[in-house]
């Protein structure tokens, strides 16, 4: 018989398995709530609610106002912010609540996610569920939600200050870790529950992979920008960019600027370089599936990677469709509703991408826990 190695206190055999069940509930549960919280999060921007609460209290700020006093005090401080000097001086107290509950919302989730986190983590060292690999995962996990609700709170005061809004740029880099840790998670999640995943050894099929990859973290960097900047207002039609594929603005020389870039509000320049980019983007993404799907066809993959591949086609349609809806529709403000959904749909358009990924490239399996453990759970 070959050699027996221990894990955690638990026997492994020469024939790994997968991690416990509960184990694996947990990192699913834990990736399902880190969607809601990026989608909770575009809510909350296209409600203008990101500036309601103007204090930072991880612990303390758990609990809502209780009462009308305790509402008084919370409105008094975001009278004193610039959105409500420059922009919403008329909001009523029913307003200030609404918007008060969204950024109340997101903030609270981001604290439950961390109570899972931690209760399941607890449980499950405990029991000696986890190991080395995983834990080393499950740490870069933990530093990624920090930096993400670090720059939250970064992104929020740059409008507590003399502009009243969130900075575009600051609210990307905090949707990008959003969307990183995400992607770390599902990819722990792959690792965990297809420990010895099959590979798919193509040369001509893996070499659109990281083109790819990187023209959709290019588009997520886009839209973010977009976002921040709602770069979808100045520009409300398509497929033209108000009756011009290029929009004058961007023709001119003297308009290419740093100051136009930070600045972005104060003149057309940037939201319709952003808009046009990211439209621009958006066609180079569709070339590359599709040029993708068809080295597929030629090697013969389509069979082995048809769920992956079908679910990849019907998000990036849905996606453009989403996209063009939610400019069109932009006209004096983004649509909340078609905004989320585009939103929406973009992450779970990287979980697709991110699974493409695992099929072709699984990487080191994580060593798994022995069945005995798994039936005993």
């Amino acid at each position: 018989m070959g050699e027996v190695k221990t894990f955690g206190g638990t026997r492994i055999g020469a024939a790994p398995s997968r991690y416990p069940r509960p184990v694996r509930l947990w990192l699913l549960v834990g990736l399902v709530m880190v969607v809601g919280q990026i989608v909770i999060g575009g809510i909350t921007r296209l409600t203008e609610s990101g500036l309601s609460i103007t204090e930072w209290k991880p612990l303390s700020g758990a609990m809502p106002p209780m009462n009308a006093a305790d509402w008084q005090s919370e409105f008094e401080k975001y009278r004193a912010s610039p959105q409500f000097e420059k922009i919403f001086a008329d909001i009523s107290m029913d307003d200030f609540k609404f918007i008060y509950f969204w950024e109340w919302f997101h903030r609270q989730w981001a604290r439950f996610m961390g109570l899972v986190f931690a209760v399941g983590f607890v449980v499950f060292w405990r029991k000696g569920w986890l190991g080395g690999p995983l834990m080393r995962r499950l740490g870069v996990v933990v530093l990624l939600a920090a930096l993400a609700a670090s720059f939250g709170w970064i992104m929020v005061a740059s409008g507590l200050i003399d502009r009243p809004w969130v900075n575009a740029y600051k609210l990307t880099i905090h949707l990008s870790l959003g969307i990183l840790l995400f992607s770390y998670l599902l990819w722990t999640i792959l690792k965990v529950n297809y420990p010895q995943g099959r590979t798919f050894p193509h040369t001509r099929v893996e070499k659109w992979i990281w083109p790819l990859n990187i023209v959709l973290a290019a588009q997520l960097i886009l839209g973010g920008i977009m976002s921040g900047a709602k770069a979808a207002l100045p520009f409300p039609t398509w497929p033209d960019m108000n009756g011009h594929f290029i929009p004058p603005v961007l023709k001119d020389a003297g308009m290419w600027t740093v100051e136009n870039m930070v600045y972005y509000e104060a003149t057309l320049f940037q939201p319709a370089l952003i808009q046009f980019l990211h439209r621009l983007t958006a066609y180079a993404l569709v070339i590359i599936v599709f040029a993708y799907l068809f080295q597929v066809f030629r090697a013969g993959l389509w069979r082995e990677l048809s769920k992956v591949h079908t679910l990849l086609i019907i998000l990036l349609i849905t996606q453009v469709l989403l996209g063009i809806a939610t400019v069109v529709s932009s006209q004096g403000q983004v649509p909340v509703g078609l905004g989320v959904a585009h939103q929406l749909g973009a992450i779970l358009l990287v979980g697709t991408v991110v699974w493409l990924n695992h099929r072709f490239r699984p990487g080191t399996p994580l060593l798994p826990v022995d069945k005995t453990v798994e039936k005993a759970a």
